[in-house]
Formats: structure tokens, sequence, C-alpha cells
């Protein structure tokens, strides 16, 4: 048809990571629930808090692990938060569990994350060794589980791979079933995930939600920064961070987010009352 041309002309297909095949396979429409709203909050006191947490513990922690702790924290005060949307009813969740969005490789190409169970009964270093343990092991090659997932993905043609995820997301959450056949751990997103944009020397960025995992809330951090702030009327500098939330606003709505933003911003102002001495 001689009316007809190529729009586009398109090289030789690239090889892609199983991370971005996932997100190719993942958002197909524009159409979703999704509302963003971002939170400064005076980074001080949490930055102090973690300093005496790595000399009494020796833990590499680091401001993502107390933000994951803090939201961990918040969910717990606020548990109509923490809960899962299947058949069209809300089900509380039991526990607090934190998935971590990390890099996968030490270049930063592909990306994966671990759930820390309990995240809200865990101390800063226990968190930091968890999280950073996982890291090795994947990084290592030496995780079963993440070597495992890896490789049924990769086995999956890119066009079928929206309807695999999409499957296996009704299989987990909407009729609550479960396989080691399926090649992912029981529950594998948690309750809310946490990504640090700041490591990459973004200030402010949002996250999108993953819609099968049935995680109604990405909390993505900013870098810490020096800013001039207006406080009793007179300008000071204070080292801010920017929290940057993406939620489901058929889980989480106006009401539920202004108690969230008040109680993360009370624990980062004063950690050691909202959470206890660092350890």
């Amino acid at each position: 048809m001689p009316f007809l041309e190529r729009h586009i002309d398109f090289g030789p297909p690239r090889r892609i990571s199983s991370w971005r095949k996932i997100a190719l396979g993942t958002w197909r429409t524009a159409k979703d629930p999704s509302v963003y709203g971002f939170l400064d909050v005076d980074a001080a006191a949490a930055l102090a808090y973690l300093e005496k947490a790595r000399e009494k513990t020796g833990a590499r922690v680091t401001l993502t692990h107390f933000a994951g702790r803090a939201l961990a924290e918040t969910l717990r005060r606020h548990p109509e938060l923490n809960a899962v949307l299947r058949l069209g009813r809300l089900y509380p969740r039991k526990s607090v569990d934190i998935f971590y969005q990390v890099a996968s490789d030490s270049e930063g190409r592909d990306l994966s994350g671990m759930v820390v169970r309990e995240a809200d009964s865990k101390s800063l270093s226990e968190i930091a060794r968890e999280v950073s343990g996982r890291v090795r092991s994947i990084r290592d090659d030496t995780d079963t589980t993440f070597k495992k997932m890896k490789g049924i993905m990769a086995a999956i043609p890119g066009i079928l791979i929206g309807c695999i995820l999409d499957l296996t997301g009704f299989l987990l959450y909407t009729l609550n079933l479960w396989s080691p056949a399926l090649g992912t751990p029981r529950d594998p997103f948690g309750s809310a995930m946490i990504t640090s944009i700041g490591t990459l020397g973004l200030d402010m960025g949002f996250a999108p939600l993953v819609p099968y995992s049935r995680v109604p809330l990405v909390l993505a951090l900013g870098a810490a920064r020096d800013e001039a702030v207006v406080r009793d009327g007179k300008i000071v500098v204070m080292r801010r961070v920017r929290l940057c939330a993406t939620f489901d606003h058929r889980l989480i709505d106006g009401v539920h987010a202004s108690k969230m933003a008040r109680t993360m911003t009370g624990i980062f102002l004063d950690p050691v009352k909202e959470l206890g001495e660092p350890s």
C-alpha cells in the first residue's frame, strides 16, 4: 500500500536487563489513581541520630535506612494505611514490611530490592545489616531466589511479560495464593516501598507505583541539602531533605496523607523521642 510509510526508522532491538523488561510490561497505561506529594523536613536531628547509631553499633546506617524505619513506624501508628486492596475490599496486613529498592549491580544498570519484615520492631542497625547483606548476596550472585526470578524473567518473551506479571499479581494478591513454582518469595513487596534518589544527586523525584505488587505507597528520598529558610523572622541555614510520595488514591486520601506527613515530620525532628535511643 503506497500511502503507508515507515513512521520511525528503527534500528535493531537492544538487549535489555531483566528489570527493564519488567518495567516495559508493568506500565502500559496512564489511567491510574496515583497521587503525588512532597514534604520538606529538617534532617539535622536525623543525621545526628545516624551518627550516634554508627558510633554505637558500627553499622553503616544511612538516611535511607532511617526513612524506611520512620515509614514503618508511621504505618504502625496508622494501621489503616497498611492494607491490601483485593476483590473490592481492604484487607489489613498483620505486619509492617518495608521494601527497599536497590541497584542489583555496581553500575546501577539493573534494579532489584528486598523486604525487611516487621521493620517497625527492628533497630536501624538491624535494618542496615539486613539490607546490606541481601544486596551483597545479589551482587555476588549467591542469592538463589533472586537468580531464579531473574532467570524466569529473562526467559519470558517481552510481548508476554505484561500478561505474566498481571497473572502473578492476580494469584498472589487477588486470590491470595502462592507456590514456589511462581519463582517469587511469599508476599515479595511488603506494605510500602522506599527508594533513594538522593544517592543519584537528585533533590526531588516521584517513583511510580507498581500495580501488580499491590503496594499503595512509594517514598522517594531526595538528597540532604543546606538551604536558607526563614525561622522566627530570621534567615538561617537548615539541613533539609525532601520526601516525595506516590500513593494509590483508592487506599490513601488527603486525610491519611496529612496524618502520615505529621508523623514523619515528628520522627525526623525528634527521633530519640519517637524511636528511642539509636541501636
